[in-house]
C-alpha cells in the first residue's frame, strides 16, 4: 500500500477539512501517514507558503511518502513546482476522486464518463503543462504520439473529448428509450440520493429486494440502477444513484450529467443522511446534497428525508437530533440495514408520490376489457375487484395515464375525492 501525506491550505476564517480527504485516500487504497494544513492566502508558486513547502519536502524524505494529496485545486505551475521540489507525484482532491471513480466503475458508460472528466481536467491546463514539461525535458501527454508541441497535445485531447461525448450521447439516447418505455406504463419513479456512504444502496436493496454490492467505501455506486418496488400497494420504479460529496468537482457533475438527470426526471426524491453522525455533520451534508440537486437542475420535485442508520443510536439521541436539525421537509427515521421503520417509510412514500388518483369503474366483462384491466391492475393499488353479472366493478388507486385507459373502456367511471 502506497503511503501518502495530505495537505489543506485554508483561507483566512476557514476551517481545515482533512478527515474526509483521509477517507477518500483510504478508499483509493492509500495509507495516510501524514496530515497538515496551513491558514494563509494562496501562494503563486506552491499554493502553500514556501516555508511550508520546504517543511513538506523534509516530511517526504523522513516518512518516505509515495504521493502528496492536496485538498485544494492546484494550478499547473504549482503542481509542477511542488512535484519538482518534493520529487514525488502530486494529486489534487479532484484527481483523487477520479481515481476512486475508476476503481468503482463497473459499466461502460461510467468508464466513459470518467475518461471524459479526466480529459476535461487535462484540457484546462494542457498548453501550460506541455510548456512546463518541455522546460524540464519531459514528454507529456498520451503514449504513442511522439514529440509534439502544445497545440498538437491540446487538439488531441479535444478530439478524444469529442469521440467520447458522441459515444455517451448514444448511450444517453438508449436510456431515454428505456425511460420512455417506463413512462408508457404510467408508473412514477422514486430516486434515492444523498451523501456518499449514507446507505443508499442498502436502502435500494431493502425496498427493491435486490442484492447490489454494498460497501463502507465511498462512491461504490456510479451507474443508475432502476427496479420495481411497492409502496403501500402502489407499484413504483426505484432508482439508486451516484453519491454526492462536498465540493464535487464541476467537471464530474458535467461528465455524469446524463446519469444525474435521472434524478431530475423522477417524481419523488428520497434524500438520505446518516443520522448516527454528529448533528453539525448531518447539517453540512444535507446542505451539500441540496446544493448538488440545485446544480443539476432539480426544482419542484417533492423531497422526503430519510434519517438512516437509527440502529446506531438510541431513541433519546435521535429525538435530540431531530429537534436540533429543525427539519422543514417530511421525513422518516429508519434503518435500511436492519429493516426498522421500513413499512412507515413505504407508507410515507405512498402518501407523497404524486400522480396517483383513486377511481371507481364499471367495465363490461369481455376478453378485450379483461386484458386491458389486468394490465392496469398490475400497475395499481387495487382495493376492490368483483364480478357482478356480466360486468366487473373495480376500485383502485392508479397513475393518471392508466386512469385514462380505464376510463376509455368503462361503462361508468368516477374519481373519488
Amino acid at each position: 500500500m502506497q503511503k501518502v501525506g495530505i495537505v489543506h491550505r485554508v483561507s483566512s476564517g476557514g476551517e481545515p477539512k482533512v478527515e474526509e480527504l483521509a477517507s477518500l485516500c483510504q478508499t483509493a487504497g492509500y495509507e495516510v501517514v501524514y496530515s497538515t494544513y496551513q491558514r494563509r492566502r494562496m501562494h503563486p508558486r506552491y499554493n502553500i507558503g514556501p516555508g511550508k513547502a520546504r517543511e513538506l519536502a523534509e516530511v517526504v524524505k523522513t516518512k518516505q511518502l509515495d504521493k502528496v494529496v492536496f485538498e485544494n485545486d492546484l494550478k499547473p505551475v504549482q503542481e509542477y513546482n511542488l512535484a519538482k521540489l518534493l520529487g514525488i507525484e502530486i494529486l489534487t482532491r479532484t484527481l483523487l476522486i477520479l481515481e476512486i471513480f475508476i476503481k468503482h466503475a463497473s459499466s461502460s458508460e461510467a468508464r466513459l464518463q470518467i475518461q471524459l472528466a479526466r480529459l476535461k481536467y487535462d484540457l484546462s491546463g494542457a498548453k501550460e503543462k506541455v510548456r512546463l514539461a518541455a522546460k524540464s525535458g519531459e514528454q507529456p501527454g498520451f503514449h504513442g504520439l511522439g514529440m509534439y508541441d502544445a497545440d498538437i497535445y491540446y487538439n488531441e485531447i479535444k478530439r478524444r473529448i469529442s469521440r467520447i461525448t458522441k459515444r455517451l450521447e448514444t448511450l444517453r439516447r438508449r436510456r431515454s428509450i428505456a425511460r420512455a418505455h417506463r413512462e408508457r406504463h404510467g408508473i412514477p419513479t422514486v430516486a434515492i440520493v444523498g451523501y456518499t456512504n449514507a446507505g443508499k444502496s442498502t436502502l435500494f436493496n431493502s425496498l427493491a429486494r435486490e442484492t447490489n454490492p454494498v460497501s463502507t467505501e465511498l462512491f461504490t455506486t456510479l451507474s443508475t440502477t432502476t427496479r420495481m418496488f411497492e409502496a403501500d400497494g402502489k407499484p413504483l420504479f426505484l432508482s439508486d444513484t451516484v453519491g454526492f460529496i462536498k465540493n464535487l468537482p464541476t467537471l464530474l457533475i458535467e461528465a455524469f450529467h446524463s446519469t444525474l438527470e435521472e434524478i431530475g426526471l423522477s417524481d419523488l426524491i428520497l434524500l438520505l443522511v446518516d443520522v448516527s453522525e454528529p448533528t453539525e455533520t448531518i447539517r453540512e451534508k444535507l446542505s451539500c446534497s441540496i446544493d448538488v440537486l440545485r446544480q443539476i437542475g432539480v426544482f419542484g420535485i417533492p423531497i422526503m428525508l430519510v434519517l438512516n442508520k437509527i440502529d446506531l443510536i438510541d431513541d433519546h439521541e435521535l429525538h435530540e437530533k431531530i429537534s436540533d436539525l429543525k427539519l422543514d421537509l417530511p421525513f422518516v427515521a429508519a434503518s435500511s440495514l436492519m429493516g426498522q421503520k421500513m413499512d412507515e417509510l413505504r407508507g410515507k412514500v405512498s402518501s407523497l408520490i404524486p400522480g396517483y388518483i383513486r377511481v371507481q369503474a364499471l367495465v363490461e366483462n369481455n376478453d378485450r376489457n379483461l386484458h386491458v384491466l389486468s394490465s392496469i391492475c398490475e400497475r395499481s393499488r387495487v382495493d376492490r375487484f368483483r364480478y357482478v353479472g356480466g360486468r366487473i366493478q373495480v376500485s383502485l388507486e392508479t397513475p393518471r395515464t392508466l386512469a385514462e385507459r380505464l376510463k376509455n373502456i368503462s361503462l361508468s367511471f368516477r374519481i373519488e375525492r
